[in-house]
């Protein structure tokens, strides 16, 4: 289970008329791939966060966080994440960046391991094939629409058998209530609604929505205002 390559491969997909979001008209699709590959040719790949910057997070497993982990075993879990911790988290390589890096490393290895054993990772990590997981539709879309045109987006993860939906809002507080509201009233009490802000309002429009959500009995309201506004 030697280790013998660490490797990040930046992906990044140009669209066009991409959904609004309370952060922006989305233009690309990024991903960050991690390949780990052992001597004796077991292979894991896991995905880290792009960041808005795929290439800058591929850098840093590619330049700093390999040399870091190398020499090193897939199974040696601890050691790995010590080697993470004194080198590149504990001082000047603090930051979401590293994190975010380490992150599709770290999944990698939970891959090599499991095929390792010739298990599936639920498994690995100690789950049953009995215990159900909670799913609900989301995605880069579900957003900033008319409600009608919201509507004809949801209607596929609703035939798929999805029962809770997480709808980006952040727009003003009177078109987001809108949205939500025909959403409840299209699909009625059955549906569990999420919502995500996206970091964008401010704590009066905050003040304003959370009773104005009660209603629809929306079920949590994520990532509202952002982490410098104290």
């Amino acid at each position: 289970m030697k280790i013998s390559s660490i490797e990040a491969i930046p992906v990044s997909v140009r669209v066009e008329n991409g959904a609004k979001l309370a952060i922006g008209r989305a233009v690309k699709r990024d991903a960050v791939v991690v390949k780990v590959t052992t001597e004796d040719g077991a292979v894991g790949y896991g995905e880290a966060h792009h960041a808005r910057s795929a290439a800058v997070i591929a850098e840093i497993v590619n330049t700093t966080l390999k040399d870091i982990v190398l020499p090193a075993r897939a199974d040696d879990v601890v050691g790995i994440w010590d080697k993470f911790y004194q080198w590149q988290l504990r001082s000047h390589g603090l930051g979401s960046a590293s994190a975010t890096a380490i992150s599709g490393v770290d999944m990698a290895l939970w891959d090599v391991r499991a095929r390792a054993v010739g298990w599936p990772l639920w498994k690995l990590l100690g789950g049953s094939a009995e215990r159900k997981v909670k799913a609900y539709a989301g995605g880069v879309a579900l957003g900033w629409q008319e409600p009608s045109e919201l509507l004809d987006e949801l209607a596929p993860h609703i035939e798929a058998g999805y029962k809770a939906v997480k709808l980006r809002v952040g727009d003003t507080p009177e078109r987001d209530i809108a949205r939500v509201s025909a959403v409840r009233k299209a699909h009625g009490g059955d549906l569990v609604i999420l919502v995500d802000g996206n970091k964008a309002s401010r704590l009066d429009e905050v003040r304003t929505l959370m009773p104005a959500y009660e209603d629809p009995g929306v079920r949590w309201l994520g990532g509202r205002l952002a982490p410098t506004d104290y």
